[in-house]
């Protein structure tokens, strides 16, 4: 291999190592925003996907149970949890237990659970 050959193999090998851990960083940057949006203590939601804007809706353990307001039953597009939860569809009766760190950017798509959620509660 020539000398030159290698400097171009060799650049463009950092170029694309760069290019995916920028990349990367944003992706972080983005779920760490959403978070810093929802407090401790919180499950943060919002209607459309990417966590975009402030939260629809925010819910903590100390609420007991509650239904999910209209505009996110059955249409939860993305979430956030700083708190433990348990996500709850009444018919058919189908829960799912959620840890602090837990998210989603599409939580409805495809059919997912999100399309399906009608209340929130502490423990499953």
């Amino acid at each position: 291999m020539t000398r030159t050959r290698a400097r171009i193999l060799g650049a463009l090998s950092v170029c694309a190592l760069t290019g995916s851990l920028l990349g990367a960083g944003s992706a972080l940057a983005a779920d760490s925003k959403a978070g810093a949006d929802c407090g401790p203590q919180e499950v943060c939601f919002w209607q459309d996907n990417d966590m975009s804007g402030a939260p629809t809706w925010r819910w903590s353990p100390g609420s007991g149970q509650l239904n999910l307001p209209p505009a996110l039953h059955d249409n939860v597009g993305s979430f956030v949890a700083n708190a433990a939860a348990c996500f709850v569809d009444t018919d058919p009766a189908e829960s799912r237990a959620v840890t602090p760190g837990d998210y989603s950017n599409a939580y409805k798509a495809d059919g997912k659970f999100g399309s399906r959620l009608d209340l929130v509660k502490p423990a499953c």
